[in-house]
């Protein structure tokens, strides 16, 4: 039975490409199918799975990648450094973008192209797998959509990747910047203060040259509110969400909430 060539679609990115905004939820170890669909009906667009901070059995990423997809949501990896064997088979497991932490180098940026990307722009090796839905009708075809699909991010988070900003955002593959705040604020000596004025500050300066070159990014400070949501727009920033924190922070926020009356101070 013939087939059609199979066009992959990356949401996110299509929305990012289209001017709109992106809604990411940030997960660490609960990868479950409870999480895909609360993400999902909650309204969000991506979900980002750490791989920096967390061993991850693979068979359980790989199965939560394919469900993420099949929810509508785009599956993005974070990863602490580059190699073939990491970032190719995260995307052969189905995630959609990859996320490298520490972002500080161009040479750092070009090798994660040729890992994310198939030839004639990188090395990526070509196989039926998760990311394909198992088949592959027409290489050439599915080349070209995978290479346009594929969302490359650079997170910021040391005085040397915001030295290094303008270098990092020339290359054109360059997707999307975000920020790890509590990082570039120890790195300039204020551990702990991730809203330091000298911390907002520095990261403004990414922004602005992100936004100068027309890329995806986040704002210094999160929006908090629907004031601070609209303000953000229309300065341009299209990457919103909790990805900063962890799924632990908000079922502890949630579950504070909860027996928020029982507390000695409302008593």
């Amino acid at each position: 039975m013939l087939h059609e060539p199979r066009k992959i679609i990356n949401r996110a990115k299509n929305r990012l490409k289209q001017g709109d905004d992106i809604r990411v939820f940030n997960v660490f170890e609960l990868l479950k199918p409870s999480v895909i669909k609360i993400v999902r009906q909650s309204g969000y667009n991506m979900i980002k799975v750490d791989a920096e901070h967390i061993l991850h059995d693979p068979e359980t990423l790989n199965n939560f990648l394919v469900m993420a997809r099949d929810n509508e949501l785009s599956p993005a990896v974070t990863i602490p450094t580059v190699s073939r064997p990491l970032v190719s088979t995260l995307l052969d497991a189905g995630a959609q973008g990859i996320c490298l932490a520490h972002a500080e180098t161009l040479s750092q940026v070009e090798e994660l192209v040729k890992w994310m990307k198939y030839p004639p722009i990188g090395e990526r090796a070509l196989a039926p797998t998760s990311n394909a839905e198992y088949i592959i009708d027409d290489p050439l075809f599915h080349c070209k959509s995978e290479n346009k699909s594929t969302l490359l991010i650079l997170k910021i988070e040391s005085k040397k990747g915001v030295e290094n900003a303008e270098s990092l955002l020339s290359n054109e593959w360059v997707d999307a910047i975000i920020f790890g705040p509590g990082d570039l604020a120890a790195d300039m000596g204020f551990h702990g203060q991730w809203k330091h004025n000298d911390v907002i500050k520095t990261m403004q300066t990414v922004c602005d040259i992100a936004l100068e070159k027309g890329k995806a990014v986040e704002a210094p400070s999160l929006a908090t509110n629907s004031s601070e949501y609209t303000s953000q727009r229309e300065a341009g920033y299209q990457i919103f969400g909790p990805h900063r924190g962890t799924e632990y922070d908000l079922l502890r926020k949630g579950a504070l909430e909860a027996i928020s009356y029982l507390l000695p101070e409302n008593k």
